[in-house]
């Protein structure tokens, strides 16, 4: 095989530019998101900006992909998971189809970014799942926002265990518990087992370009 080209190919440029962008554009998300819930002023230069920059993709979202629970609206979570991941293939892909890999790899990166989604998704219910724990044992306020956004996210999926499971000491939901620890070894065991395998792919069709490393 010819000893690949030491300059930086276009399409590794491309790459490189748009995985970036992709990052910086999921903080601008973030921060938007974040900022609405201290009811900033609207008219302000940053919200301006912020509002220019994000709104139009999460209104569109919010018709494409509506996702709400308990009443609170959770698309942006999905659009920020997809803005990332999205990078992710686009831009790791080129960066290696730059230096020689097949066209190909970007299937097991496709593989990757979704099991990186499904793992987000288990960590985000891990976390939410925690809170709902601590929550049932203090009692804090209920119109407190956080509070809302723990039970609308939390509630939907716990509901039909209702039944199942009473209230264990100091008012424990022994839903949330059993919720959470199928979710962790979910994660800890199917999770890592499909990393390893689209791991694996990936290895394969970076050595066809020589070993790049990324």
């Amino acid at each position: 095989m010819a000893p690949l080209d030491t300059s930086t190919p276009i399409l590794a440029i491309l790459g490189n530019i748009i995985y970036f962008a992709c990052n910086i554009y999921v903080w601008v998300i973030i921060a938007r998101v974040l900022l609405t819930w201290i009811n900033p002023n609207p008219y302000s230069p940053v919200m301006r900006f912020l509002s220019k920059m994000v709104d139009p993709l999460l209104n569109r979202a919010r018709k494409i992909i509506p996702f709400t629970l308990g009443g609170i609206d959770f698309s942006p979570i999905l659009v920020i998971i997809g803005v990332g991941l999205g990078g992710y293939v686009v831009g790791k892909g080129l960066i290696l189809i730059g230096y020689g890999a097949p066209v190909t790899v970007l299937l097991p990166l496709l593989a990757m970014a979704v099991v990186s989604f499904m793992d987000s998704i288990a960590w985000i219910l891990i976390i939410a799942m925690i809170a709902r724990l601590v929550m049932s044992l203090v009692n804090p306020a209920p119109y407190n926002p956080l509070v809302l956004i723990v039970y609308g996210l939390t509630e939907p999926l716990l509901a039909p265990l209702r039944g199942f499971f009473p209230r264990g000491p100091g008012g424990l939901d022994f839903r949330a518990l059993v919720f959470l620890l199928v979710v962790i070894l979910a994660q800890q065991v199917l999770l890592k087992s499909l990393y390893a395998l689209v791991g694996s792919w990936i290895g394969r069709s970076v050595a066809q370009m020589g070993g790049y490393g990324f």
